[in-house]
């Protein structure tokens, strides 16, 4: 499927993500034009689309939501709950998601759910060591129905609809949910180096379409679009997902005064275009880092 818009006086391609991204920004408007296969409509006729007025396409012209609805070919989502969110999926008879176990925070409707070694053996050992769970719930709905799921730490969900074969490089447990269609597998770094000090380790996910998939990170999130052979450099464990186009690897921090006292450490992340990188403002490690001495004084000392 081939989707374009005019984007600022020019014709550009785009992916569904990214136009409803575009949307909820404000950015283009209902009557933007827009092509599908060469023929030509506008942004307005696209179902789903939030046009940054917090507004859904089905919802009655007027009516406020606390957050929009999108639409996807796979499901119908909607985020929420700010720096606690919730991912809330609309599914329809015969949808099917998977999360990792225990990851459904509330269901409504008439939803059957089972819960298995998804791939095999070998399939779940490799993801427990990329940071998910052994087992994989597999949720089908029987009729119309809700189902929610949450990040267990504060932080952001973000959703990204893949192409068929395409795939993305995530960080250790970042997965949240997909629809049945997405695969979960690992990915092994290609450096010793990248995986000594990366800040990612040596295994990472490896998230192939096609379908839409819900990735947790912790903290706010924000993309690049890097093009080939532009640099991006990032604390390691910044790193939340980035297009398997892009390469990582590490750099080591120049300078003795910079390594010593600039609080950076001895490496930094390096990503390389072409492709899009989406990095946290947060990481796990440093936040236990910096609540590990506050913990400490709390506790009642040994003596």
């Amino acid at each position: 499927m081939a989707l374009e818009i005019e984007y600022k006086g020019q014709r550009r391609v785009v992916d569904s993500t990214e136009l409803f991204r575009l949307a909820m920004k404000g950015e283009i408007s209902p009557t933007t034009r827009l092509w599908l296969n060469g023929t030509e409509s506008v942004c307005g006729k696209v179902r789903g689309l939030v046009f940054g007025n917090g507004q859904t396409a089905s919802a009655p012209q007027g009516t406020p939501t606390p957050y929009p609805r999108v639409s996807t070919p796979y499901l119908d989502y909607m985020i929420g709950g700010g720096s606690t969110p919730f991912v809330i999926c609309y599914l329809n008879a015969g949808a099917a998601l998977y999360s990792g176990a225990g990851g459904r925070v509330w269901a409504k409707g008439p939803i059957r759910f089972d819960t298995r070694a998804r791939g095999g053996f070998m399939a779940s050992f490799e993801r427990w060591l990329s940071g998910e769970t052994f087992f994989m719930t597999r949720y089908v709905a029987q009729g119309p129905a809700e189902i929610a799921f949450s990040t267990p730490l504060p932080g952001s969900i973000t959703a990204r609809v893949l192409r068929d074969g395409e795939s993305i490089i995530c960080q250790q447990g970042s997965f949240l949910a997909a629809s049945i269609s997405v695969s979960l597998n690992v990915h092994y770094q290609d450096s010793l180096a990248t995986g000594l000090f990366g800040g990612e380790g040596f295994v990472m996910q490896r998230i192939t379409g096609p379908g839409v998939v819900f990735l947790e990170l912790d903290g706010g999130a924000y993309e690049y679009i890097l093009q080939p052979g532009e640099r991006l450099v990032c604390d390691t464990g910044s790193l939340a997902w980035m297009d398997e186009s892009c390469k990582m690897t590490v750099q080591s921090v120049s300078g003795l005064n910079n390594v010593a006292f600039g609080g950076e450490g001895f490496f930094d992340t390096v990503i390389t275009g072409p492709g899009r990188v989406t990095l946290q403002s947060m990481s796990i490690q440093t936040m236990a880092k910096t609540l590990a001495p506050i913990i400490g004084r709390l506790l009642p000392h040994r003596r």
